[in-house]
């Protein structure tokens, strides 16, 4: 066994959400634009060691932190197959272990700024004043667009690139809890598989209306599995159909498994969004390649 074929990450929950920050590792970049096609075809195994099982699983997403000469540092994305290659929720998880961790110093006015192949996006900090503890972490969104309403679904986009459908719950599903979970997915993977053919879209979102700004929601990603979060896209898109040219006001969004974000609009501008979370850190981890390990590569469950 070679130690040197050794990955340390830590493990961070967004709201229900899971990313992998890879701190040790074999995977290096020298220039972020490179990260699609050196993270699929250079450090396919590695990849596939920290996101299947039986060292991961479905949920869990990838984080590599560089540095960057235009920003406080930088990110690339890995994901399993077909998913997209950028995350609010990334972001943030980064920025929460580098703070927990003390690898990146903490900054008085609170503002970070985190590049990524899709551009820089400011992060802004908020922390307990007696104890320099981190409270919250408070990111926007770039524009959000209603691209098209129909009487069946609407389509919006989210910063100029990640689509989604948007559907609200058909009457065949009694509402969005844990109880009607085998219907709600039976739901989602046809409509993944129906939409698939002809539109180009990051997940399917079916929302439940409970009140007048409050929503639960279930996102199915492009392979029919369920995000395990309510889902910032999910919250921005939210907002962006059914804000239906109203002053904005804060939007609540749950997911099947009872977390939430809340949304408000960004003063003074147009279908931009903000939200405040608190990501976690969960634990340090050290993963080490065994060449005569039968799994490698690992496998997802069905």
């Amino acid at each position: 066994m070679k130690i040197n074929k050794m990955l340390t990450t830590i493990d961070t929950h967004v709201c229900g959400e899971i990313f992998r920050i890879i701190t040790y590792s074999p995977m290096q970049l020298t220039q972020i634009k490179s990260e699609e096609n050196a993270l699929t075809q250079q450090f396919s195994k590695g990849k596939a060691l920290l996101l299947n099982e039986p060292r991961g699983h479905r949920g869990v997403n990838g984080c590599i932190v560089t540095p960057s000469n235009k920003a406080d540092y930088a990110v690339s994305f890995i994901h399993h197959e077909n998913e997209k290659h950028f995350s609010y929720s990334g972001l943030l998880a980064t920025l929460t272990a580098l703070l927990e961790t003390g690898n990146i110093q903490v900054k008085e006015d609170g503002i970070y700024h985190i590049e990524t192949i899709k551009g820089t996006y400011p992060i802004h900090a908020r922390f307990n004043n007696s104890s320099q503890g981190l409270e919250l972490l408070q990111i926007e969104s770039d524009v959000c667009k209603l691209i098209e309403e129909s009487e069946n679904y609407s389509l919006v986009e989210i910063d100029y690139s990640r689509r989604y459908v948007l559907f609200q719950l058909p009457k065949i599903i009694p509402e969005i809890d844990m109880a009607f979970l085998s219907d709600i997915l039976k739901w989602g993977k046809q409509a993944v598989n129906r939409l698939k053919e002809t539109v180009h879209f990051e997940g399917v979102i079916l929302a439940e209306r409970i009140a007048d700004n409050e929503f639960k929601s279930v996102t199915f990603e492009r392979d029919g599995a369920i995000l395990r979060s309510p889902g910032m896209d999910t919250t921005f898109a939210l907002c962006t159909a059914f804000e239906n040219g109203r002053e904005p006001t804060e939007l609540v969004n749950r997911s099947i498994f009872g977390s939430e974000f809340r949304a408000k609009g960004v003063e003074g501008s147009e279908r931009r969004y903000s939200i405040q979370t608190r990501p976690f850190v969960t634990g340090e981890h050290q993963f080490i390649y065994d060449q005569e390990d039968p799994l490698e590569e690992g496998f997802l469950l069905k």
